[in-house]
């Protein structure tokens, strides 16, 4: 008998960098790739921090749906949890993505 479970993959994390592990996922495209590769193996759900061209976090709402647009064409069906985290600006600026 199998146990059914649900896989949540946060493939970048509002913090680490290539410098701290060259495999993580910084780019849209290279997000889009990651994630791609989760929910093939099986993963439902992803959590999603997007990044700014010098690899820290941010709130833009371009890059968001850029990221959401290619997550639904790869990943359809899948889960999207968008998270600006505590480090990409005030709470008023994380907020006026939504």
């Amino acid at each position: 008998m199998s146990n059914p479970c649900i896989i949540c993959v946060a493939i970048t994390g509002s913090v680490p960098t290539k410098a701290d592990n060259p495999a993580v996922p910084i780019t849209i495209t290279e997000q889009i790739e990651s994630t791609h590769e989760a929910f093939e193996a099986g993963a439902s759900i992803a959590h999603c921090h997007v990044r700014n061209e010098d690899q820290t976090p941010t709130s833009d709402p371009e890059k968001f749906a850029a990221l959401t647009e290619g997550l639904r064409k790869h990943c359809p069906g899948m889960i999207v949890q968008l998270s600006t985290g505590g480090r990409s600006g005030t709470g008023h600026e994380r907020g006026a993505m939504l």
